[in-house]
């Protein structure tokens, strides 16, 4: 086995969902791309020395669609209290490319489906965000591995965040009753929610999520017969700081008939940062008197968060093919979870 230390930096957000063996969507997928892009035997299978490696290689005026499938929901105790889903399309266009670099662009169809268990503010909401800007674009610079070096359009971004940080606090002050405490409120709200979505971290964990997934492993060379693990940090449980965690990931599938293998990977949070992360918060809200009393064991909820991962690559051309994650969390009675699949869209 061998261990990696990571930038988290570099890899926000990439957690990501096991999935079942090849549907038969998946393997037409993979056969239609062996056939619109590349009639050569895989350059990056090397079946002497039981190896793949993740590059791409790709061209200026490349661009595919993925198409882009996100479920998230909460749970308290046996009831679901909220859930949302949002079915969408992403346009990825290499827009440049040197000897040492390419740039690519996202850009973000507005959803074309969601159905959610929110409230109606939250589906007025971003039904209002996506009028306002229109299509989302992120644009990032990658190394000539493929592995994602800088946000270009960071500035840009950031505006975008917070004029929608600011249109959320209008919202959510659209049902107080007087005019003072709609704006008491808006302006503790703006203030709140520009100094979260004005962190730069947020800016390019949100902005970088489905581009992160989609060139998670590019930059690796990997044994058939190998397990690997890094050191991540994961999104707090409680808030706070990041917990850390170890990701284990492998290669679980190889076809050279069809060019393409498959990366598997799963990840758990340190338990015992996550539990001692409670205990603080806890103690940060008792009298100054009782903040170095032990905590009672029992008062102690489970802590846990757990993520799993497929990807499938095309290995001539670095392209993925199909991603599949899932994450999930439980605090005390309280689960949560998201699951997002990513899927390149062949024309037929």
């Amino acid at each position: 086995m061998y261990i990696f230390e990571v930038d988290y930096n570099k890899t926000v957000s990439k957690i990501y969902e096991s999935s079942n063996p090849l549907t038969m969507k998946t393997k037409a997928i993979l056969s239609s791309l062996l056939v619109c892009i590349v009639t050569t035997l895989s350059a990056q299978i090397n079946l002497n020395d039981s190896t793949v490696q993740v590059v791409a290689y790709w061209s200026k005026g490349d661009s595919y669609d993925y198409l882009y499938d996100y479920y998230k929901y909460n749970i308290q105790g046996k009831d679901t209290i909220s859930w949302e889903r949002t079915i969408s399309k992403i346009n990825i266009t290499v827009i440049d490319s040197t000897e040492n670099s390419y740039t690519l662009q996202a850009v973000y169809d507005t959803p074309n489906a969601i159905r959610s268990g929110s409230d109606s503010i939250s589906r007025e909401l971003t039904s209002r965000i996506s009028r306002t800007f229109g299509n989302d674009t992120v644009i990032v610079e990658t190394n000539e591995l493929g592995t994602i070096k800088r946000l270009v359009n960071f500035d840009q971004l950031r505006s975008r965040y917070l004029k929608a940080a600011e249109m959320t606090a209008e919202a959510l002050c659209a049902q107080q009753g007087s005019e003072a405490q709609k704006d008491s409120l808006f302006r503790f709200l703006k203030s709140t929610l520009y100094k979260q979505m004005g962190d730069t971290t947020v800016i390019v964990s949100t902005a970088l999520e489905e581009l992160s997934l989609l060139l998670y492993y590019h930059g690796c060379k990997m044994d058939f017969d190998e397990e690997y693990q890094i050191e991540e940090n994961f999104p707090s449980l409680v808030g706070g700081a990041p917990c850390k965690g170890m990701r284990t990931f492998w290669i679980e599938e190889v076809d050279p008939e069809n060019g393409s293998f498959r990366i598997a990977s799963d990840a758990i949070v340190n338990t015992d940062q996550a539990i001692r992360q409670f205990i603080e918060l806890i103690q940060s809200n008792l009298p100054e008197e009782d903040r170095r009393k032990p905590i009672d064991s029992s008062q102690i909820p489970i802590i846990m968060a757990q993520d799993q991962n497929d990807t499938y690559i095309h290995a001539d051309t670095g392209w993925p093919l199909v991603v599949y994650y899932t994450r999930t969390t439980q605090v005390g009675e309280n689960k949560s979870g998201q699951e997002i699949s990513l899927e390149i869209n062949i024309p037929e």
